[in-house]
């Protein structure tokens, strides 16, 4: 493609934009931020922002556009880039069927909070802002989600409550904005909407804010009870790290230059509690599923999802697979994900009138097998202890109680022990990210890896018969991954 043939996103317009990537229906600069969402990587990008988007284009209703915030100092380079661009991007939709690539235009304002944290202050505080949205990840709660408390010490929650005109963390700006929109009483009324993939994350956010709020202004308690609203929320699209893959693809189709592309699988869900303070778009005219009790839809997708990728993940990369649909489309892993999420995970499940879970498993290894998506194993697995409590802990549990069959189970965690070796079946290096087990913690459980699981962040410090048998399964399966290898054990398993 000759060079000048090349455009840059920043410079498109409804009338030179390419015929085949779609340009957003709606006059943009007729669009009010109606929300401000703090966290503006890929997930939001190709979730929130494209439900918006089809939102204003199917009602033309232009007062909920999207004012996306920064906190964190790594995001400035992204973010200047991005408000360069006027919030614009590219936007790939994929699976092995089906590519689609729109330009999203819901993003209208962009701010780096550090450059300006007083603009950023009064920007949540507006009126015409009446949701406050996140995607901030489970890190950036500063919230133990196993003692459900809120980290008080942290050195940047400390810093906040000392330097109010600085602050660090998302509880400093809002600490700002909430007690502005107080002095407007009823009228300053607000939504702060988790869309982070963290259980009861609207809990969660606002456990924290009142710890928060209870050290730096007391008074402001009760109006934040009072006049905000946590709606708990469920949110889910596969969608991998964007990078220059997606900005070369981009390029080579459309002849546009965008470094901020993101690409995502086709399937999309967002399941939230209707509770909204101060009104709503009607975001179930493009899809959103409302209800008044998320529980049931997060834990399906915990279970289910999120469990399965688990479930493949450490045994598939220890065979050698470092991509998640190359994992699924062996026959050995494939039985055993099926066996998982039929037999373990979905007794333990509540039935959902709106969203039949015999359909989604099977909707589910259609989307592990996206060779488009090319979902890495190492993201999979990323963090697994963590992960392991979270989503397959309750899972366990529940089988336990009813004296089910812990075999599979079992297998994942010995596979996840083994992992930590930080070598596959090849004798390959396999890279290892642990947030929440230090390098002394792994080197000094090496010789008997079966110590992290007896602490009681997972199994608790009296364990019953039924656990110490699980873990007597676990020792001798992974005894038996040990002598001949994860793929090989794994195989002799499923045929017997």
């Amino acid at each position: 493609m000759s060079q000048s043939n090349v455009l840059a996103i920043a410079d498109l317009t409804a009338e030179t934009c390419p015929p085949a990537l779609h340009w957003p229906a709606f006059n943009r600069s007729d669009v009010v931020p109606g929300i401000a969402h703090i966290g503006v990587g890929g997930f939001h990008r190709a979730h929130q922002a494209l439900y918006l988007d089809d939102y204003m284009t199917r009602t033309g209703e232009l007062n909920w556009g999207i004012c996306g915030i920064g906190i964190r100092p790594a995001d400035k380079g992204f973010l200047d880039t991005l408000a360069r661009q006027h919030g614009l991007y590219t936007l790939t939709e994929k699976d092995d069927d089906v590519i689609r690539d729109r330009v999203i235009g819901s993003l209208t304002d962009v701010l780096f909070a550090p450059d300006d944290p007083q603009r950023v202050v009064d920007t949540l505080a507006q009126p015409a802002i009446r949701i406050i949205s996140t995607t901030i990840t489970e890190g950036g709660y500063l919230y133990d989600f196993e003692q459900q408390r809120f980290f008080h010490d942290h050195p940047d929650v400390q810093h906040d409550l000392s330097n109010r005109d600085q602050p660090k963390t998302i509880y400093g700006y809002l600490w700002q904005a909430l007690e502005a929109r107080s002095k407007r009483g009823a009228d300053g009324a607000v939504t702060l909407l988790s869309c982070d993939n963290v259980p009861h994350n609207g809990d969660v956010f606002r456990k924290a804010l009142l710890s928060f709020l209870e050290q730096a202004d007391a008074t402001l308690c009760d109006w934040v009870r009072a006049q905000v609203s946590f709606p708990n929320s469920m949110v889910d699209r596969i969608t991998p790290a964007p990078g220059v893959a997606d900005q070369q693809a981009v390029l080579e189709r459309h002849g546009v230059v965008d470094p901020c592309a993101v690409g995502a699988e086709t399937f999309i869900q967002w399941v939230i509690e209707d509770d909204f303070k101060a009104g709503r778009p009607a975001l179930e005219q493009v899809g959103v599923q409302f209800t008044a009790d998320v529980s049931p839809y997060e834990t399906a997708k915990l279970r289910l999802l999120n469990g399965s990728h688990l479930m493949m993940g450490f045994i598939g990369y220890l065979a050698g697979y470092t991509r998640v649909d190359h994992a699924i489309k062996d026959p050995a892993i494939l039985q055993l994900v099926n066996d998982y999420m039929t037999l373990d995970a979905a007794p333990t499940l509540t039935p959902i009138a709106d969203m039949p879970l015999d359909d989604y498993q099977l909707q589910l290894i259609e989307r592990f097998g996206n060779s488009k998506i090319a979902d890495q194993q190492q993201r999979i697995c990323s963090d697994g202890y963590s992960k392991l409590k979270n989503y397959l802990m309750p899972v366990l549990g529940d089988v336990m109680t009813t004296g089910g069959d812990t075999r599979r189970l079992s297998l994942l965690f010995a596979s996840f022990l083994k992992y930590l070796d930080g070598v596959n079946d090849a004798g390959e290096p396999m890279p290892i990210i642990e947030f929440n087990l230090s390098e002394a913690q792994r080197e000094a459980s090496s010789a008997d890896r079966l110590s992290l699981l007896k602490v009681d962040a997972l199994f608790g410090e009296r364990p019953d018969d039924n656990r110490t048998r699980f873990l007597e399964d676990v020792a001798s399966h992974l005894a038996g991954i040990r002598a001949r290898g994860a793929y090989v054990y794994l195989q002799r398993m499923m045929q017997g």
